[in-house]
């Protein structure tokens, strides 16, 4: 009866423990609230231009951290390049980088580039990017025109592109 018991309060403890460790479905909360100030940063895109958070100080930012050969990435980037930035882009107080954070080469992320078809700027060496915005590869970040963080995913873009388009269509109007 004792090892019953014990059993059974293990198996709840696990419930609750592998319940609070899932990402599935779990997002930073959307809206106005600060998560943060955005940390600076200063990379190269593939192309040789510079790539700084300064640039785009008093506008709504959104940054797609990919993985230069990460399929999901790879297949979400068509969609982030429509409802992103070619339905966004003629807002001047609105834009979209893009940040690799598997740190591949200027060839690597140009292939992503090519790829995907995105035409918003890809920077490249950006895992320590990543790491100063708690976020990883195939994830969304909004940085509202203060330069605070106000939504960070938490799985993969698909999962919540059309929250953050919704997100941003609000922050804009």
């Amino acid at each position: 009866m004792k090892f019953q018991i014990l059993l059974i309060i293990g198996l709840f403890a696990s419930s609750l423990f592998i319940s609070s460790c899932s990402e599935d479905g779990d997002t930073t909360p959307v809206g106005s609230e600060s998560l943060g100030v955005a940390p600076d940063f200063s990379i190269k895109t593939w192309d040789g231009n510079d790539l700084e958070l300064d640039t785009y100080k008093g506008k709504l930012l959104v940054i797609f951290f990919f993985g230069n050969t990460c399929p999901p990435c790879i297949a979400i980037g068509p969609d982030v390049e429509e409802k992103l930035n070619q339905d966004l882009k003629s807002k001047s107080d609105y834009a979209i980088i893009g940040i690799d954070q598997w740190d591949g080469n200027n060839a690597s992320v140009e292939g992503f580039q090519k790829n995907t078809g995105v035409e918003f700027p890809l920077g490249v060496l950006g895992s320590p990017v990543a790491k100063a915005y708690d976020t990883t590869y195939d994830r969304l970040v909004v940085v509202n025109k203060e330069g605070a963080i106000i939504y960070r995913g938490n799985s993969i873009v698909s999962n919540h592109l059309d929250e953050v388009v919704t997100l941003v269509n609000n922050l804009l109007d």
